[in-house]
């Protein structure tokens, strides 16, 4: 079983001075700065308070507009896409059509080849069954 590190290690130490420094510090900062702005909204007056939500409202509004750009762009690409592929695609769907249909003929026909000898073996069968029948005078 391994030895736990002791409690009051150098490298435990650095490591609370770390977290005090880059986080916890950091996010009180941040908290009071949030809270400084809350505070002067409120005490800043009405007219202050609707400044300061259309600016919020700006911020909010601004990097939705900036996706949509960027998805209206790229909607525009596919659409451009798409619009040059149709203009050459029956040019090649012709011919994808006639491989295709080559195709389905040489498949049918080793098809075809692969079931004759059942085929044959079945008709012989049919057939000797049928003259048996007819010789020993059985009607079927």
């Amino acid at each position: 079983m391994k030895e736990s590190p002791p409690l009051d290690s150098p490298g435990l130490r650095a490591h609370k001075r770390q977290q005090i420094w880059q986080i916890l510090v950091p996010f009180l900062v941040m908290m009071a700065i949030i809270l400084a702005a809350a505070i002067l909204v409120v005490v800043g007056g009405e007219t202050q308070t609707r400044l300061w939500a259309d600016v919020s409202l700006i911020w909010l509004i601004a990097p939705m507009l900036a996706l949509a750009l960027i998805l209206a762009i790229v909607l525009g690409f596919a659409i451009y896409g798409l619009a040059r592929l149709l203009k050459v695609t029956p040019r090649f769907t012709s011919r994808a059509q006639g491989i295709a249909e080559q195709a389905a003929l040489g498949v049918r026909r080793v098809a075809d080849g692969a079931a004759q000898p059942f085929i044959w073996v079945e008709q012989a069968g049919a057939a000797f069954r049928s003259a048996i029948a007819f010789l020993l005078g059985k009607k079927r």
